[in-house]
């Protein structure tokens, strides 16, 4: 019983022989001196250091929010904990596993403990006493830790915390057994970060024992004994904004040991279409810049008070959103063998942007406006734009020529157009807006498509086919 409520510390003095893979090792020295007895914000600490030392920066997955990761490190630095709030999608959980890496790849640990037992300074019971009581102590490299814990309203106490019995060491059940002691999340998240996904839908009872183990380093059980568990973790949560459907508080107790750090949407379309490139199953370069911009700039138009359904969209569309609908445009394109997207990769009436984009936004009376309305009109309004922007890059110098060009060509099928180098003034225009020649078509489409909203000279009659008609009128 002693074991329990003692804080035992390993030295040089008193250790026992410690085995790491069949061979007797000294943790001291140099060779492992830094896989154990440290804490999990003095690792942190030592390795931001070293990036700031060598001007790298620690967070590079993190696309733009540059004030955001600059609040994230001086928080690290000094051993807070971390809320990040904000709506779904905006990548609270990846900044989360992205400070997961600033923790060594593998640190010491006694071999066979549940929760991965420092061999300096013990937290359970049965490593307590094997490191006082044997001769030999067997030790393991573990990877770093990073635990997800979602947030559930139903979530139980043996679920979150574990289980511990002193009654059942009292009838002299080993220490080791699993009605003595079964370590819940929280606890396996012991010398690594725990990442609590919606914290605030942990029930109150359990916030108040979470509140009790982080602060006090001490659990209550349900039969009110006090044990001391002196756990090591960083603590890393989220929570969306308080006006968001389905968010529950968080205690004020809990609140008050964290750090709040607000994450938004990408700040930029640029930042928007570089999330999404990053982010995409589909690895292969296969979307023109001009479809990018089109798709990002939709769906960054529904979390704008300047989209027309703006009053009508109450979930607005994340970055997921965004990835998605990259992913299933350039699908298409790879199913229909075509080395560059084109328009008929957004589906018929944009079924494979609504694909993406319906299950991820929310407008309200649905009855009234479908989210197909919305999702036609933004894309619609999408293509306007970029459509603008790419008939103002004609030079006005080979504007007339260009127009000739396009009237000898008669109808134009721009997804099997060959020869179009013997055209030169649309040759050199096609050439300055593409990034490389397999998306010489895409561009030809898309400079046609752009003649024919901003003009009428030319007429789509259907996917990829355009016609010439300024001599009709």
């Amino acid at each position: 019983m002693e074991y329990i409520f003692e804080e035992v510390r390993i030295t040089e003095r008193n250790a026992p022989k410690f085995i790491l893979d069949g061979e007797e090792v000294d943790i001291w020295s140099e060779e492992y001196v830094n896989y154990h007895s440290k804490s999990v914000s003095d690792y942190i600490r030592e390795k931001l250091i070293e990036f700031e030392r060598e001007g790298v920066d620690p967070f590079s997955e993190i696309v733009g929010k540059e004030v955001e990761k600059d609040m994230v490190k001086t928080a690290l630095m000094s051993g807070s904990n971390i809320l990040f709030k904000g709506k779904k999608g905006y990548g609270k959980t990846t900044f989360s596993k992205t400070i997961s890496k600033l923790l060594p790849d593998k640190i010491l640990a006694i071999k066979g403990c549940r929760i991965h037992d420092d061999p300096t300074q013990p937290t359970c019971f049965s490593c307590k006493k094997k490191l006082m009581e044997e001769d030999t102590v067997e030790l393991t490299f573990i990877p770093k830790k990073w635990i997800r814990i979602a947030g559930d309203p139903m979530m139980t106490t043996r679920q979150l915390i574990g289980g511990i019995s002193l009654q059942k060491i009292k009838e002299g059940y080993d220490l080791d057994h699993p009605e003595v002691f079964t370590p819940g999340r929280v606890l396996k998240a012991h010398r690594g970060i725990a990442y609590f996904d919606e914290l605030g839908s942990i029930p109150s009872s359990l916030q108040t024992l979470l509140h009790e183990l982080l602060e006090e380093k001490q659990i209550t059980t349900p039969e009110g004994d006090i044990i001391p568990m002196k756990i090591d973790t960083l603590v890393i949560a989220s929570t969306n904004p308080a006006n968001y459907r389905g968010v529950s508080d968080i205690k004020e107790p809990l609140l008050d040991r964290m750090e709040q750090i607000d994450i938004g949407p990408p700040e930029t379309l640029e930042e928007e279409i570089e999330i999404g490139l990053k982010n995409m199953a589909i690895k292969k370069d296969i979307i023109p810049e001009w479809h990018l911009r089109i798709l990002a700039g939709a769906v960054r138009c529904m979390r704008s008070r300047n989209c027309r359904y703006s009053a009508r969209i109450e979930v607005e569309p994340s970055c997921r959103a965004t990835i998605k609908v990259f992913d299933h445009v350039a699908a298409s394109a790879l199913r229909n063998s075509r080395e560059a997207v084109v328009l008929a990769d957004y589906g018929k009436d944009f079924s494979n942007i609504k694909l993406a984009l319906k299950s991820r936004f929310e407008v309200d009376y649905e009855d009234e406006l479908s989210k197909d309305d919305v999702i036609v009109g933004v894309v619609n309004d999408s293509i306007d734009t970029v459509c603008g922007e790419i008939y103002s890059e004609i030079p006005r110098n080979i504007f007339g020529g260009l127009m000739e060009e396009l009237s000898e060509m008669g109808e134009i099928d721009v997804y099997n157009e060959n020869g179009l180098k013997s055209y030169r003034n649309l040759w050199t225009f096609l050439s300055s807006i593409c990034r490389k020649k397999s998306e010489i078509n895409s561009a030809l489409e898309i400079t046609l498509e752009a003649i024919a909203r901003c003009t009428g000279l030319v007429e789509k009659m259907s996917d990829g086919v355009y016609v010439y008609t300024a001599y009709d009128r």
